[in-house]
This record gives C-alpha cells, structure tokens and sequence, in this order.
C-alpha cells in the first residue's frame, strides 16, 4: 500500500498484527501527542505576552538567592521593575561575599536551612514549608 511509510509489512500473519499493532498505538497516541504538542506551543506563545505584562504593568519581579549545596533553602524578595531587580541582585551577590548570607531577602524558615542535600525533603514538603511561610508571613 502507497500510504504506509515503506511499504506494508511482510505479506504473512506477523507483519499484519505488527501492522494492525503499530496503526493502533498510533491512533491511541496521537491525541496525546497532539495535546503535548500544543500545550507546549501555548506556554512558547505566552510566557513573551507575561514578561511584557509583568514589566508594563509594574508586577515586581521576584529575586531568589540559594547555595548549591542546599537548593531548598531559598532567600526571597522582589523588587520594582527589571532594572532594581538587577540592583538587588548586585547587592545580594555584595552581602553574600562579606556576611555569608544575603541580608536584603527574606531568610527561608530554619528547617531548610539546615537540610544539606536533596533526598533529605521531598518536594511536596518544600512546597508546603513554601506555602506555609507565605500564609504567615515574613515577620512571623
């Protein structure tokens, strides 16, 4: 047959249940692929359209600061516009080369700090601590 990429399989029982076998997981697949496909191409499409609206409509930009050795705990701020979110960032980088630490985030809550490496929290305990410091609060 013309439209099967090279040619129908061989003409006996295997190469038709390969066939028939292959044609399905194809039509069983496509749907998947084709949602994948989009949501990936939606999420190219946006994330221009919310850095433009996040500079333009003066959203701060938030600042992150963490050690290597420790991805969870994670000092956090944010600042007015790109360009005072750069300044942050130079002093951070400034605080961390003379006090060892970030002074100008807010420091992550004490249990993270004290995890060294990754296996030690799984992430939905990171994000709950996350959720948990935003609730309360950075004075809390």
């Amino acid at each position: 047959m013309e439209w099967w990429p090279e040619g129908w399989p061989d003409d006996n029982i295997i190469g038709l249940i390969v066939g028939v076998y292959a044609t399905t997981l194809l039509a069983i697949m496509s749907p998947f692929l084709v949602w994948y496909l989009l949501s990936w191409l939606a999420c190219l499409v946006v994330t221009p359209v919310a850095w433009l609206a996040r500079s333009t409509l003066g959203r701060p930009s938030p600042v992150i600061a963490h050690w290597e050795e420790n991805p969870w705990a994670e000092w956090s701020g944010s600042a007015d516009g790109r360009q005072a979110a750069d300044e942050l960032v130079q002093r951070v980088a400034a605080e961390v080369a003379q006090f060892a630490a970030p002074r100008s985030l807010t420091a992550p809550r004490t249990e993270l700090i004290e995890l060294t490496t990754v296996r030690e929290t799984p992430i939905v305990e990171r994000i709950a601590a996350r959720w948990r410091s935003r609730r309360t609060g950075p004075n809390s």
